[in-house]
């Protein structure tokens, strides 16, 4: 009987691989599999030795040609064949990473795994503009929103009145495309 594998739910940071932690780095090189978002910049996935195994699970905004449920079975087989299984996924793996799913799978079938945080662009791409997410005297708090809600979510909606009296900064990550809705709700 094979061994079980061990998976690692790793952050890569915002896209700069300076920004890339220690222990990830470390993990490029030590994984046998990785399994990597469409987040993960080529400056980080240029740092993968060439025996170590490849697979694109990239996602982006209603383009999913790999449903989560496959990245979790993948995840799964690979850990079970004894593979060291590095989950590389843009920024933290936990925030609005679906990490905490990957997680939870893993955790049902026994599998050995790990979280390694990452850099969150929550809050390293406004210091990498100069913009503070807290200063004294006038944030003493930083918010991070989902800029992108699920739609299958059974709870209301974000409530944008609330979210607007907060006193400190509001992060909303993955809103692009609705922008103007997020701006318009909190005007």
């Amino acid at each position: 009987m094979t061994e079980k594998g061990k998976v690692w739910l790793a952050g890569a940071g915002p896209g700069d691989a300076g920004l890339l932690t220690v222990k990830t780095r470390q993990l490029l090189c030590e994984a046998d599999v990785i399994v990597y978002d469409a987040l993960v910049s080529e400056d980080i996935l240029c740092q993968i030795p060439d025996h170590v195994d490849r697979i694109y699970v990239g996602k982006r905004s209603g383009h999913h040609p790999v449903p989560q449920e496959e990245i979790h079975a993948m995840l799964l087989q690979e850990a079970q064949k004894g593979k060291r299984v590095l989950r590389l996924k843009g920024g933290d793996p936990f925030i609005f990473g679906r990490g905490g799913e990957e997680a939870l799978e893993l955790s049902k079938m026994d599998i050995p795994f790990e979280i390694v945080p990452g850099v969150s662009s929550s809050y390293s791409v406004p210091a990498y503009a100069g913009i503070p997410v807290t200063h004294r005297g006038m944030a003493s708090s930083f918010h991070v929103i989902t800029g992108h809600e699920d739609g299958n979510k059974t709870s209301s909606a974000l409530d944008y009145q609330t979210l607007a009296k907060e006193e400190g900064t509001l992060v909303f990550l993955m809103g692009l495309q609705n922008l103007d809705k997020i701006a318009a709700n909190l005007i």
